[in-house]
C-alpha cells in the first residue's frame, strides 16, 4: 500500500479543528497518513490560509505535548514545551482523530536541531574543531542526548503514535543555524572540515577506534587557518580526506554514531521508524545503507521543479540504501519548487515510474487553498497505479 503523508503543524490544528482537518485530509485529500510536528526547531512562517494572524512564531525550539517525566529521568536534559499545548492535549487528541479516520497517526520529530537544549546545557552541543559550541546542534555522541532521544520515542509510542518520523537524529553542519548568520569566507570543500564535532565525546570515540584525535584536530585547523587567511579554497573534500591522517576513520566513527542511535531507538519502540535523508552523508554521519536495514523507510526531500533532477537524486538514494520499495520521497507543494499542478503531477508520475509508491507533501499550514487541490490530484495519481 502506498504512504500518502501530509506534514502539518499543531497549531493549524489547534485554530482549525483536529477532527475536521483530518477528516477533510483522509476524505477530500486522500491522504493515509499524517505527519504532526510534536518536536521541532524554532520557526516563523507565513500561514495563507489562517482567518486569524498570517504568521506563527516560536522563538524557542519545543515539544507540542506534555512529556511523561519518567521517560526522561535518566537525562538531564529538559526539553521546552511550547504554551500551544499547556491544558491542550492537541497529541491525543490527534492520535485518536486518526485512529477514527483509519489514517496512519506519524510524529514528525526534530530530534537534535535544538537551540533551547543546545543553549541551555552547552556540554551536550556539538563543538567545531576551534572548540566553539554549536548552540543550536546537540551532539549524538553524548550519552544525554542519546537518551534524550530514545526517551523521546518511548514518550511518543506510548501516547499511541504509528509512525516516528526522524528529523535531524544526526550530526549538523555549520550554517543551518538558530540565527542569520554572516560569513565572508568561501569554506567550498573544506565546510565540512569546519562543521566536524570534535567534542569530548566524539573525541573520546575517535580515541577508542585508535585514531590519533590530537594530530587529526590539528591538522584539520592548519587546513582551516589556511582557508581564513585566504578567504577561499579551491581543493574538494575528497583532498583533505587524504591529506588529513586519521579523517577517513573519524567520518566512518561519525556514521556508526548515527546508525547505533537509531538502533538503539528501534530496540526501544515497537513501531514504524521513517528517516529522513537530510544532508550529506559527510557532514550528518550518514550510512544510508545501514540507516535502510535499520529503519522501516527512508525519506528524501525532492524539493525541485524539474524532473530529471528528482529522478537524478532518486537513482542516487536506490544505489545508497539497496532498496526500492523503503524510500519515500517527499515534495514541497509551493513556491518556486511547485510552481503549478502541472509540476506535481509530473514529478509524481516520474517517481512512480522509476519504482516509487510512497510518498509525503509539504505542509499543510504553508501552502495556499488550491495547492491542497493539487495534492488530491496527485493522490488520484498514485492511487490509479497501486
Amino acid at each position: 500500500m502506498s504512504h500518502k503523508a501530509m506534514w502539518i503543524y499543531p497549531w493549524d490544528l489547534a485554530d482549525e479543528g483536529i477532527e475536521s482537518v483530518i477528516s477533510y485530509l483522509v476524505e477530500d485529500v486522500g491522504i493515509n497518513a499524517v505527519a504532526l510536528a510534536t518536536a521541532y526547531h524554532s520557526v516563523e512562517h507565513l500561514r495563507p490560509r489562517s482567518h486569524g494572524s498570517k504568521f506563527y512564531r516560536s522563538s524557542q525550539a519545543s515539544l507540542y505535548f506534555e512529556p511523561d517525566s519518567v521517560f526522561f529521568s535518566e537525562t538531564k536534559l529538559r526539553p521546552y514545551v511550547s504554551p500551544l499545548v499547556k491544558g491542550n492535549p492537541v497529541l491525543p487528541r490527534f492520535v485518536e482523530a486518526c485512529c477514527k479516520h483509519g489514517v496512519k497517526a506519524e510524529s514528525w520529530t526534530v530530534f537534535l536541531h535544538n537551540s533551547y537544549l543546545a543553549t541551555k546545557n552547552p556540554d551536550c552541543a556539538q563543538r567545531n574543531v576551534y572548540d566553539d559550541s554549536m548552540p543550536y546542534a546537540l551532539c549524538p555522541a553524548n550519552p544525554d542526548v542519546r537518551t534524550y532521544a530514545v526517551g523521546l520515542s518511548r514518550n511518543l509510542a506510548a501516547i499511541g503514535i504509528q509512525i516516528i518520523e526522524l528529523e535531524s537524529l544526526s550530526y549538523m553542519s555549520f550554517g543551518h543555524t538558530h540565527y542569520h548568520s554572516k560569513s565572508g569566507v568561501d569554506f567550498g570543500g573544506a565546510q565540512a572540515l569546519f562543521g566536524l564535532c570534535l567534542c569530548q565525546d566524539c573525541r573520546k570515540r575517535g580515541g577508542n577506534a585508535d585514531i590519533d584525535v590530537d594530530r587529526m584536530t590539528s591538522q584539520i585547523r592548519n587546513e582551516l587557518d589556511d582557508v581564513f587567511q585566504k578567504g577561499k579554497t579551491d581543493n574538494d573534500f575528497e583532498h583533505y580526506l587524504e591529506k588529513i591522517e586519521g579523517l577517513e576513520k573519524f567520518i566512518q566513527v561519525r556514521q556508526s554514531v548515527i546508525s547505533s542511535l537509531l538502533q538503539e531507538i528501534k530496540d526501544a519502540v515497537d513501531i514504524e521508524l521513517n528517516f529522513i535523508l537530510m544532508g550529506d552523508n559527510i557532514t550528518s554521519g550518514f550510512a544510508p545503507k545501514t540507516i535502510s536495514q535499520i529503519s522501516d523507510k527512508v525519506e528524501i526531500l525532492a524539493y525541485t521543479p524539474s524532473a530529471d533532477q528528482m529522478k537524478d537524486m532518486i537513482y542516487k538514494k536506490y544505489q545508497e540504501i539497496d532498496s526500492r520499495e523503503k524510500l519515500v520521497v517527499g515534495y514541497s507543494v509551493y513556491g518556486s519548487s511547485t510552481p503549478n499542478a502541472e509540476t506535481l503531477y509530473n514529478n509524481v508520475q516520474t517517481a512512480m515510474d522509476t519504482g516509487v509508491t510512497h510518498f509525503a507533501f509539504y505542509n499543510y499550514g504553508i501552502m495556499p487553498s488550491q495547492n491542497l487541490g493539487w495534492v488530491k490530484r496527485a493522490n488520484e495519481i498514485i492511487d490509479s497505479k497501486s
